[in-house]
């Protein structure tokens, strides 16, 4: 007499045994394991491991811009090899620091694939483009209070080669941008240090 134990969906358990000796085990519709009175055989799907890459910066940097031209963070960038043509890239990226010139609401943040700017708008006449733009802060103190912005993108690079994302930033004015750190920096406990990561996930 044969014996099933099934469950509900396909996603359960099947127990099979029959009277000529063999035995299945099923999960999610796939036989896992065949025991027959001479031989044990396996067949198993392998599920591939998510690929996940990040940078984490937890020292200072600082580096200057030209006034309304796009920059990449320097060290804020990563490298991913996806695996098929058809998977998806999400990057995630956090930003703290400080501009030299104090008009945080006049630059924004966005990603490029190697030398490819990524997830913009439109452009539009002179209007700055990007992702993100910085938190509302403490305005006034543009010398001790850092920065934060905070913006993620999937990108479909339709390629098996090692591709490189950037964050990167656009300030109208020109100056020096500080990155980890506040414009004065001064050992004190009102000058903060932070850190800054981007991380890579590929993604069906």
């Amino acid at each position: 007499m044969a014996t099933i134990i099934d469950a509900d969906t396909s996603d359960g358990l099947k127990i099979t045994s029959d009277t000529t000796g063999q035995l299945e085990l099923q999960s999610g519709g796939v036989t896992q394991v065949t025991v027959t009175d001479t031989k044990v055989t396996f067949n198993q799907t392998i599920v591939a491991p998510v690929t996940t890459v990040q940078t984490h910066l937890n020292t200072t940097s600082s580096q200057s811009n030209s006034a309304n031209t796009r920059t990449n963070i320097s060290g804020l960038n990563a490298t991913i090899t996806p695996s098929t043509t058809s998977k998806r890239i999400k990057i995630t990226i956090r930003w703290n620091g400080e501009h030299s010139n104090g008009t945080n609401w006049n630059q924004v943040f966005g990603i490029k694939r190697d030398t490819t700017d990524i997830g913009n708008p439109t452009a539009d006449g002179s209007r700055p483009i990007g992702i993100a733009i910085v938190a509302p802060n403490y305005g006034t103190d543009a010398t001790s209070t850092p920065d934060s912005v905070m913006y993620s993108y999937i990108d479909s690079p339709a390629t098996t080669s090692a591709t490189t994302y950037h964050a990167t930033y656009i300030n109208v004015n020109a100056g020096t941008l500080y990155n980890q750190r506040t414009v004065n920096d001064t050992n004190s406990v009102d000058h903060e240090r932070l850190t800054s990561t981007i991380i890579l996930e590929e993604i069906d």
